[in-house]
């Protein structure tokens, strides 16, 4: 099961969980596009701008950065410990 954001007209009109296997089949049901929610964290109000996913924020419309995975995470603590033990840091 993941999250996605329902997406009409190029804005997140809503938030559901849904097993990757069926994302066609609810695509069809609710007539919209389902996109992966995680990346961006995307919320209910964001809006996709060209190819930038935009939260307003204060009344500005501000740029979503993309989160890292659990995997990307992971091999960048692997990166640091790895230098920390070249340097002759200890743990």
């Amino acid at each position: 099961m993941a999250q996605y954001a329902v997406v009409k007209n190029d804005f997140v009109e809503n938030v559901i969980v849904c097993n990757p296997d069926q994302v066609e089949e609810m695509e069809a049901a609710l007539q919209a596009e389902l996109v992966d929610a995680f990346p961006f964290g995307l919320t209910t109000g964001d809006m996709r701008v060209g190819e930038n996913w935009t939260r307003n924020v204060g009344g500005e419309q501000q740029v979503l950065t993309e989160r890292a995975t659990y995997d990307e995470l992971e091999a960048a603590l692997y990166e640091l410990q790895a230098a920390l033990n070249d340097t002759g840091a200890e743990q």
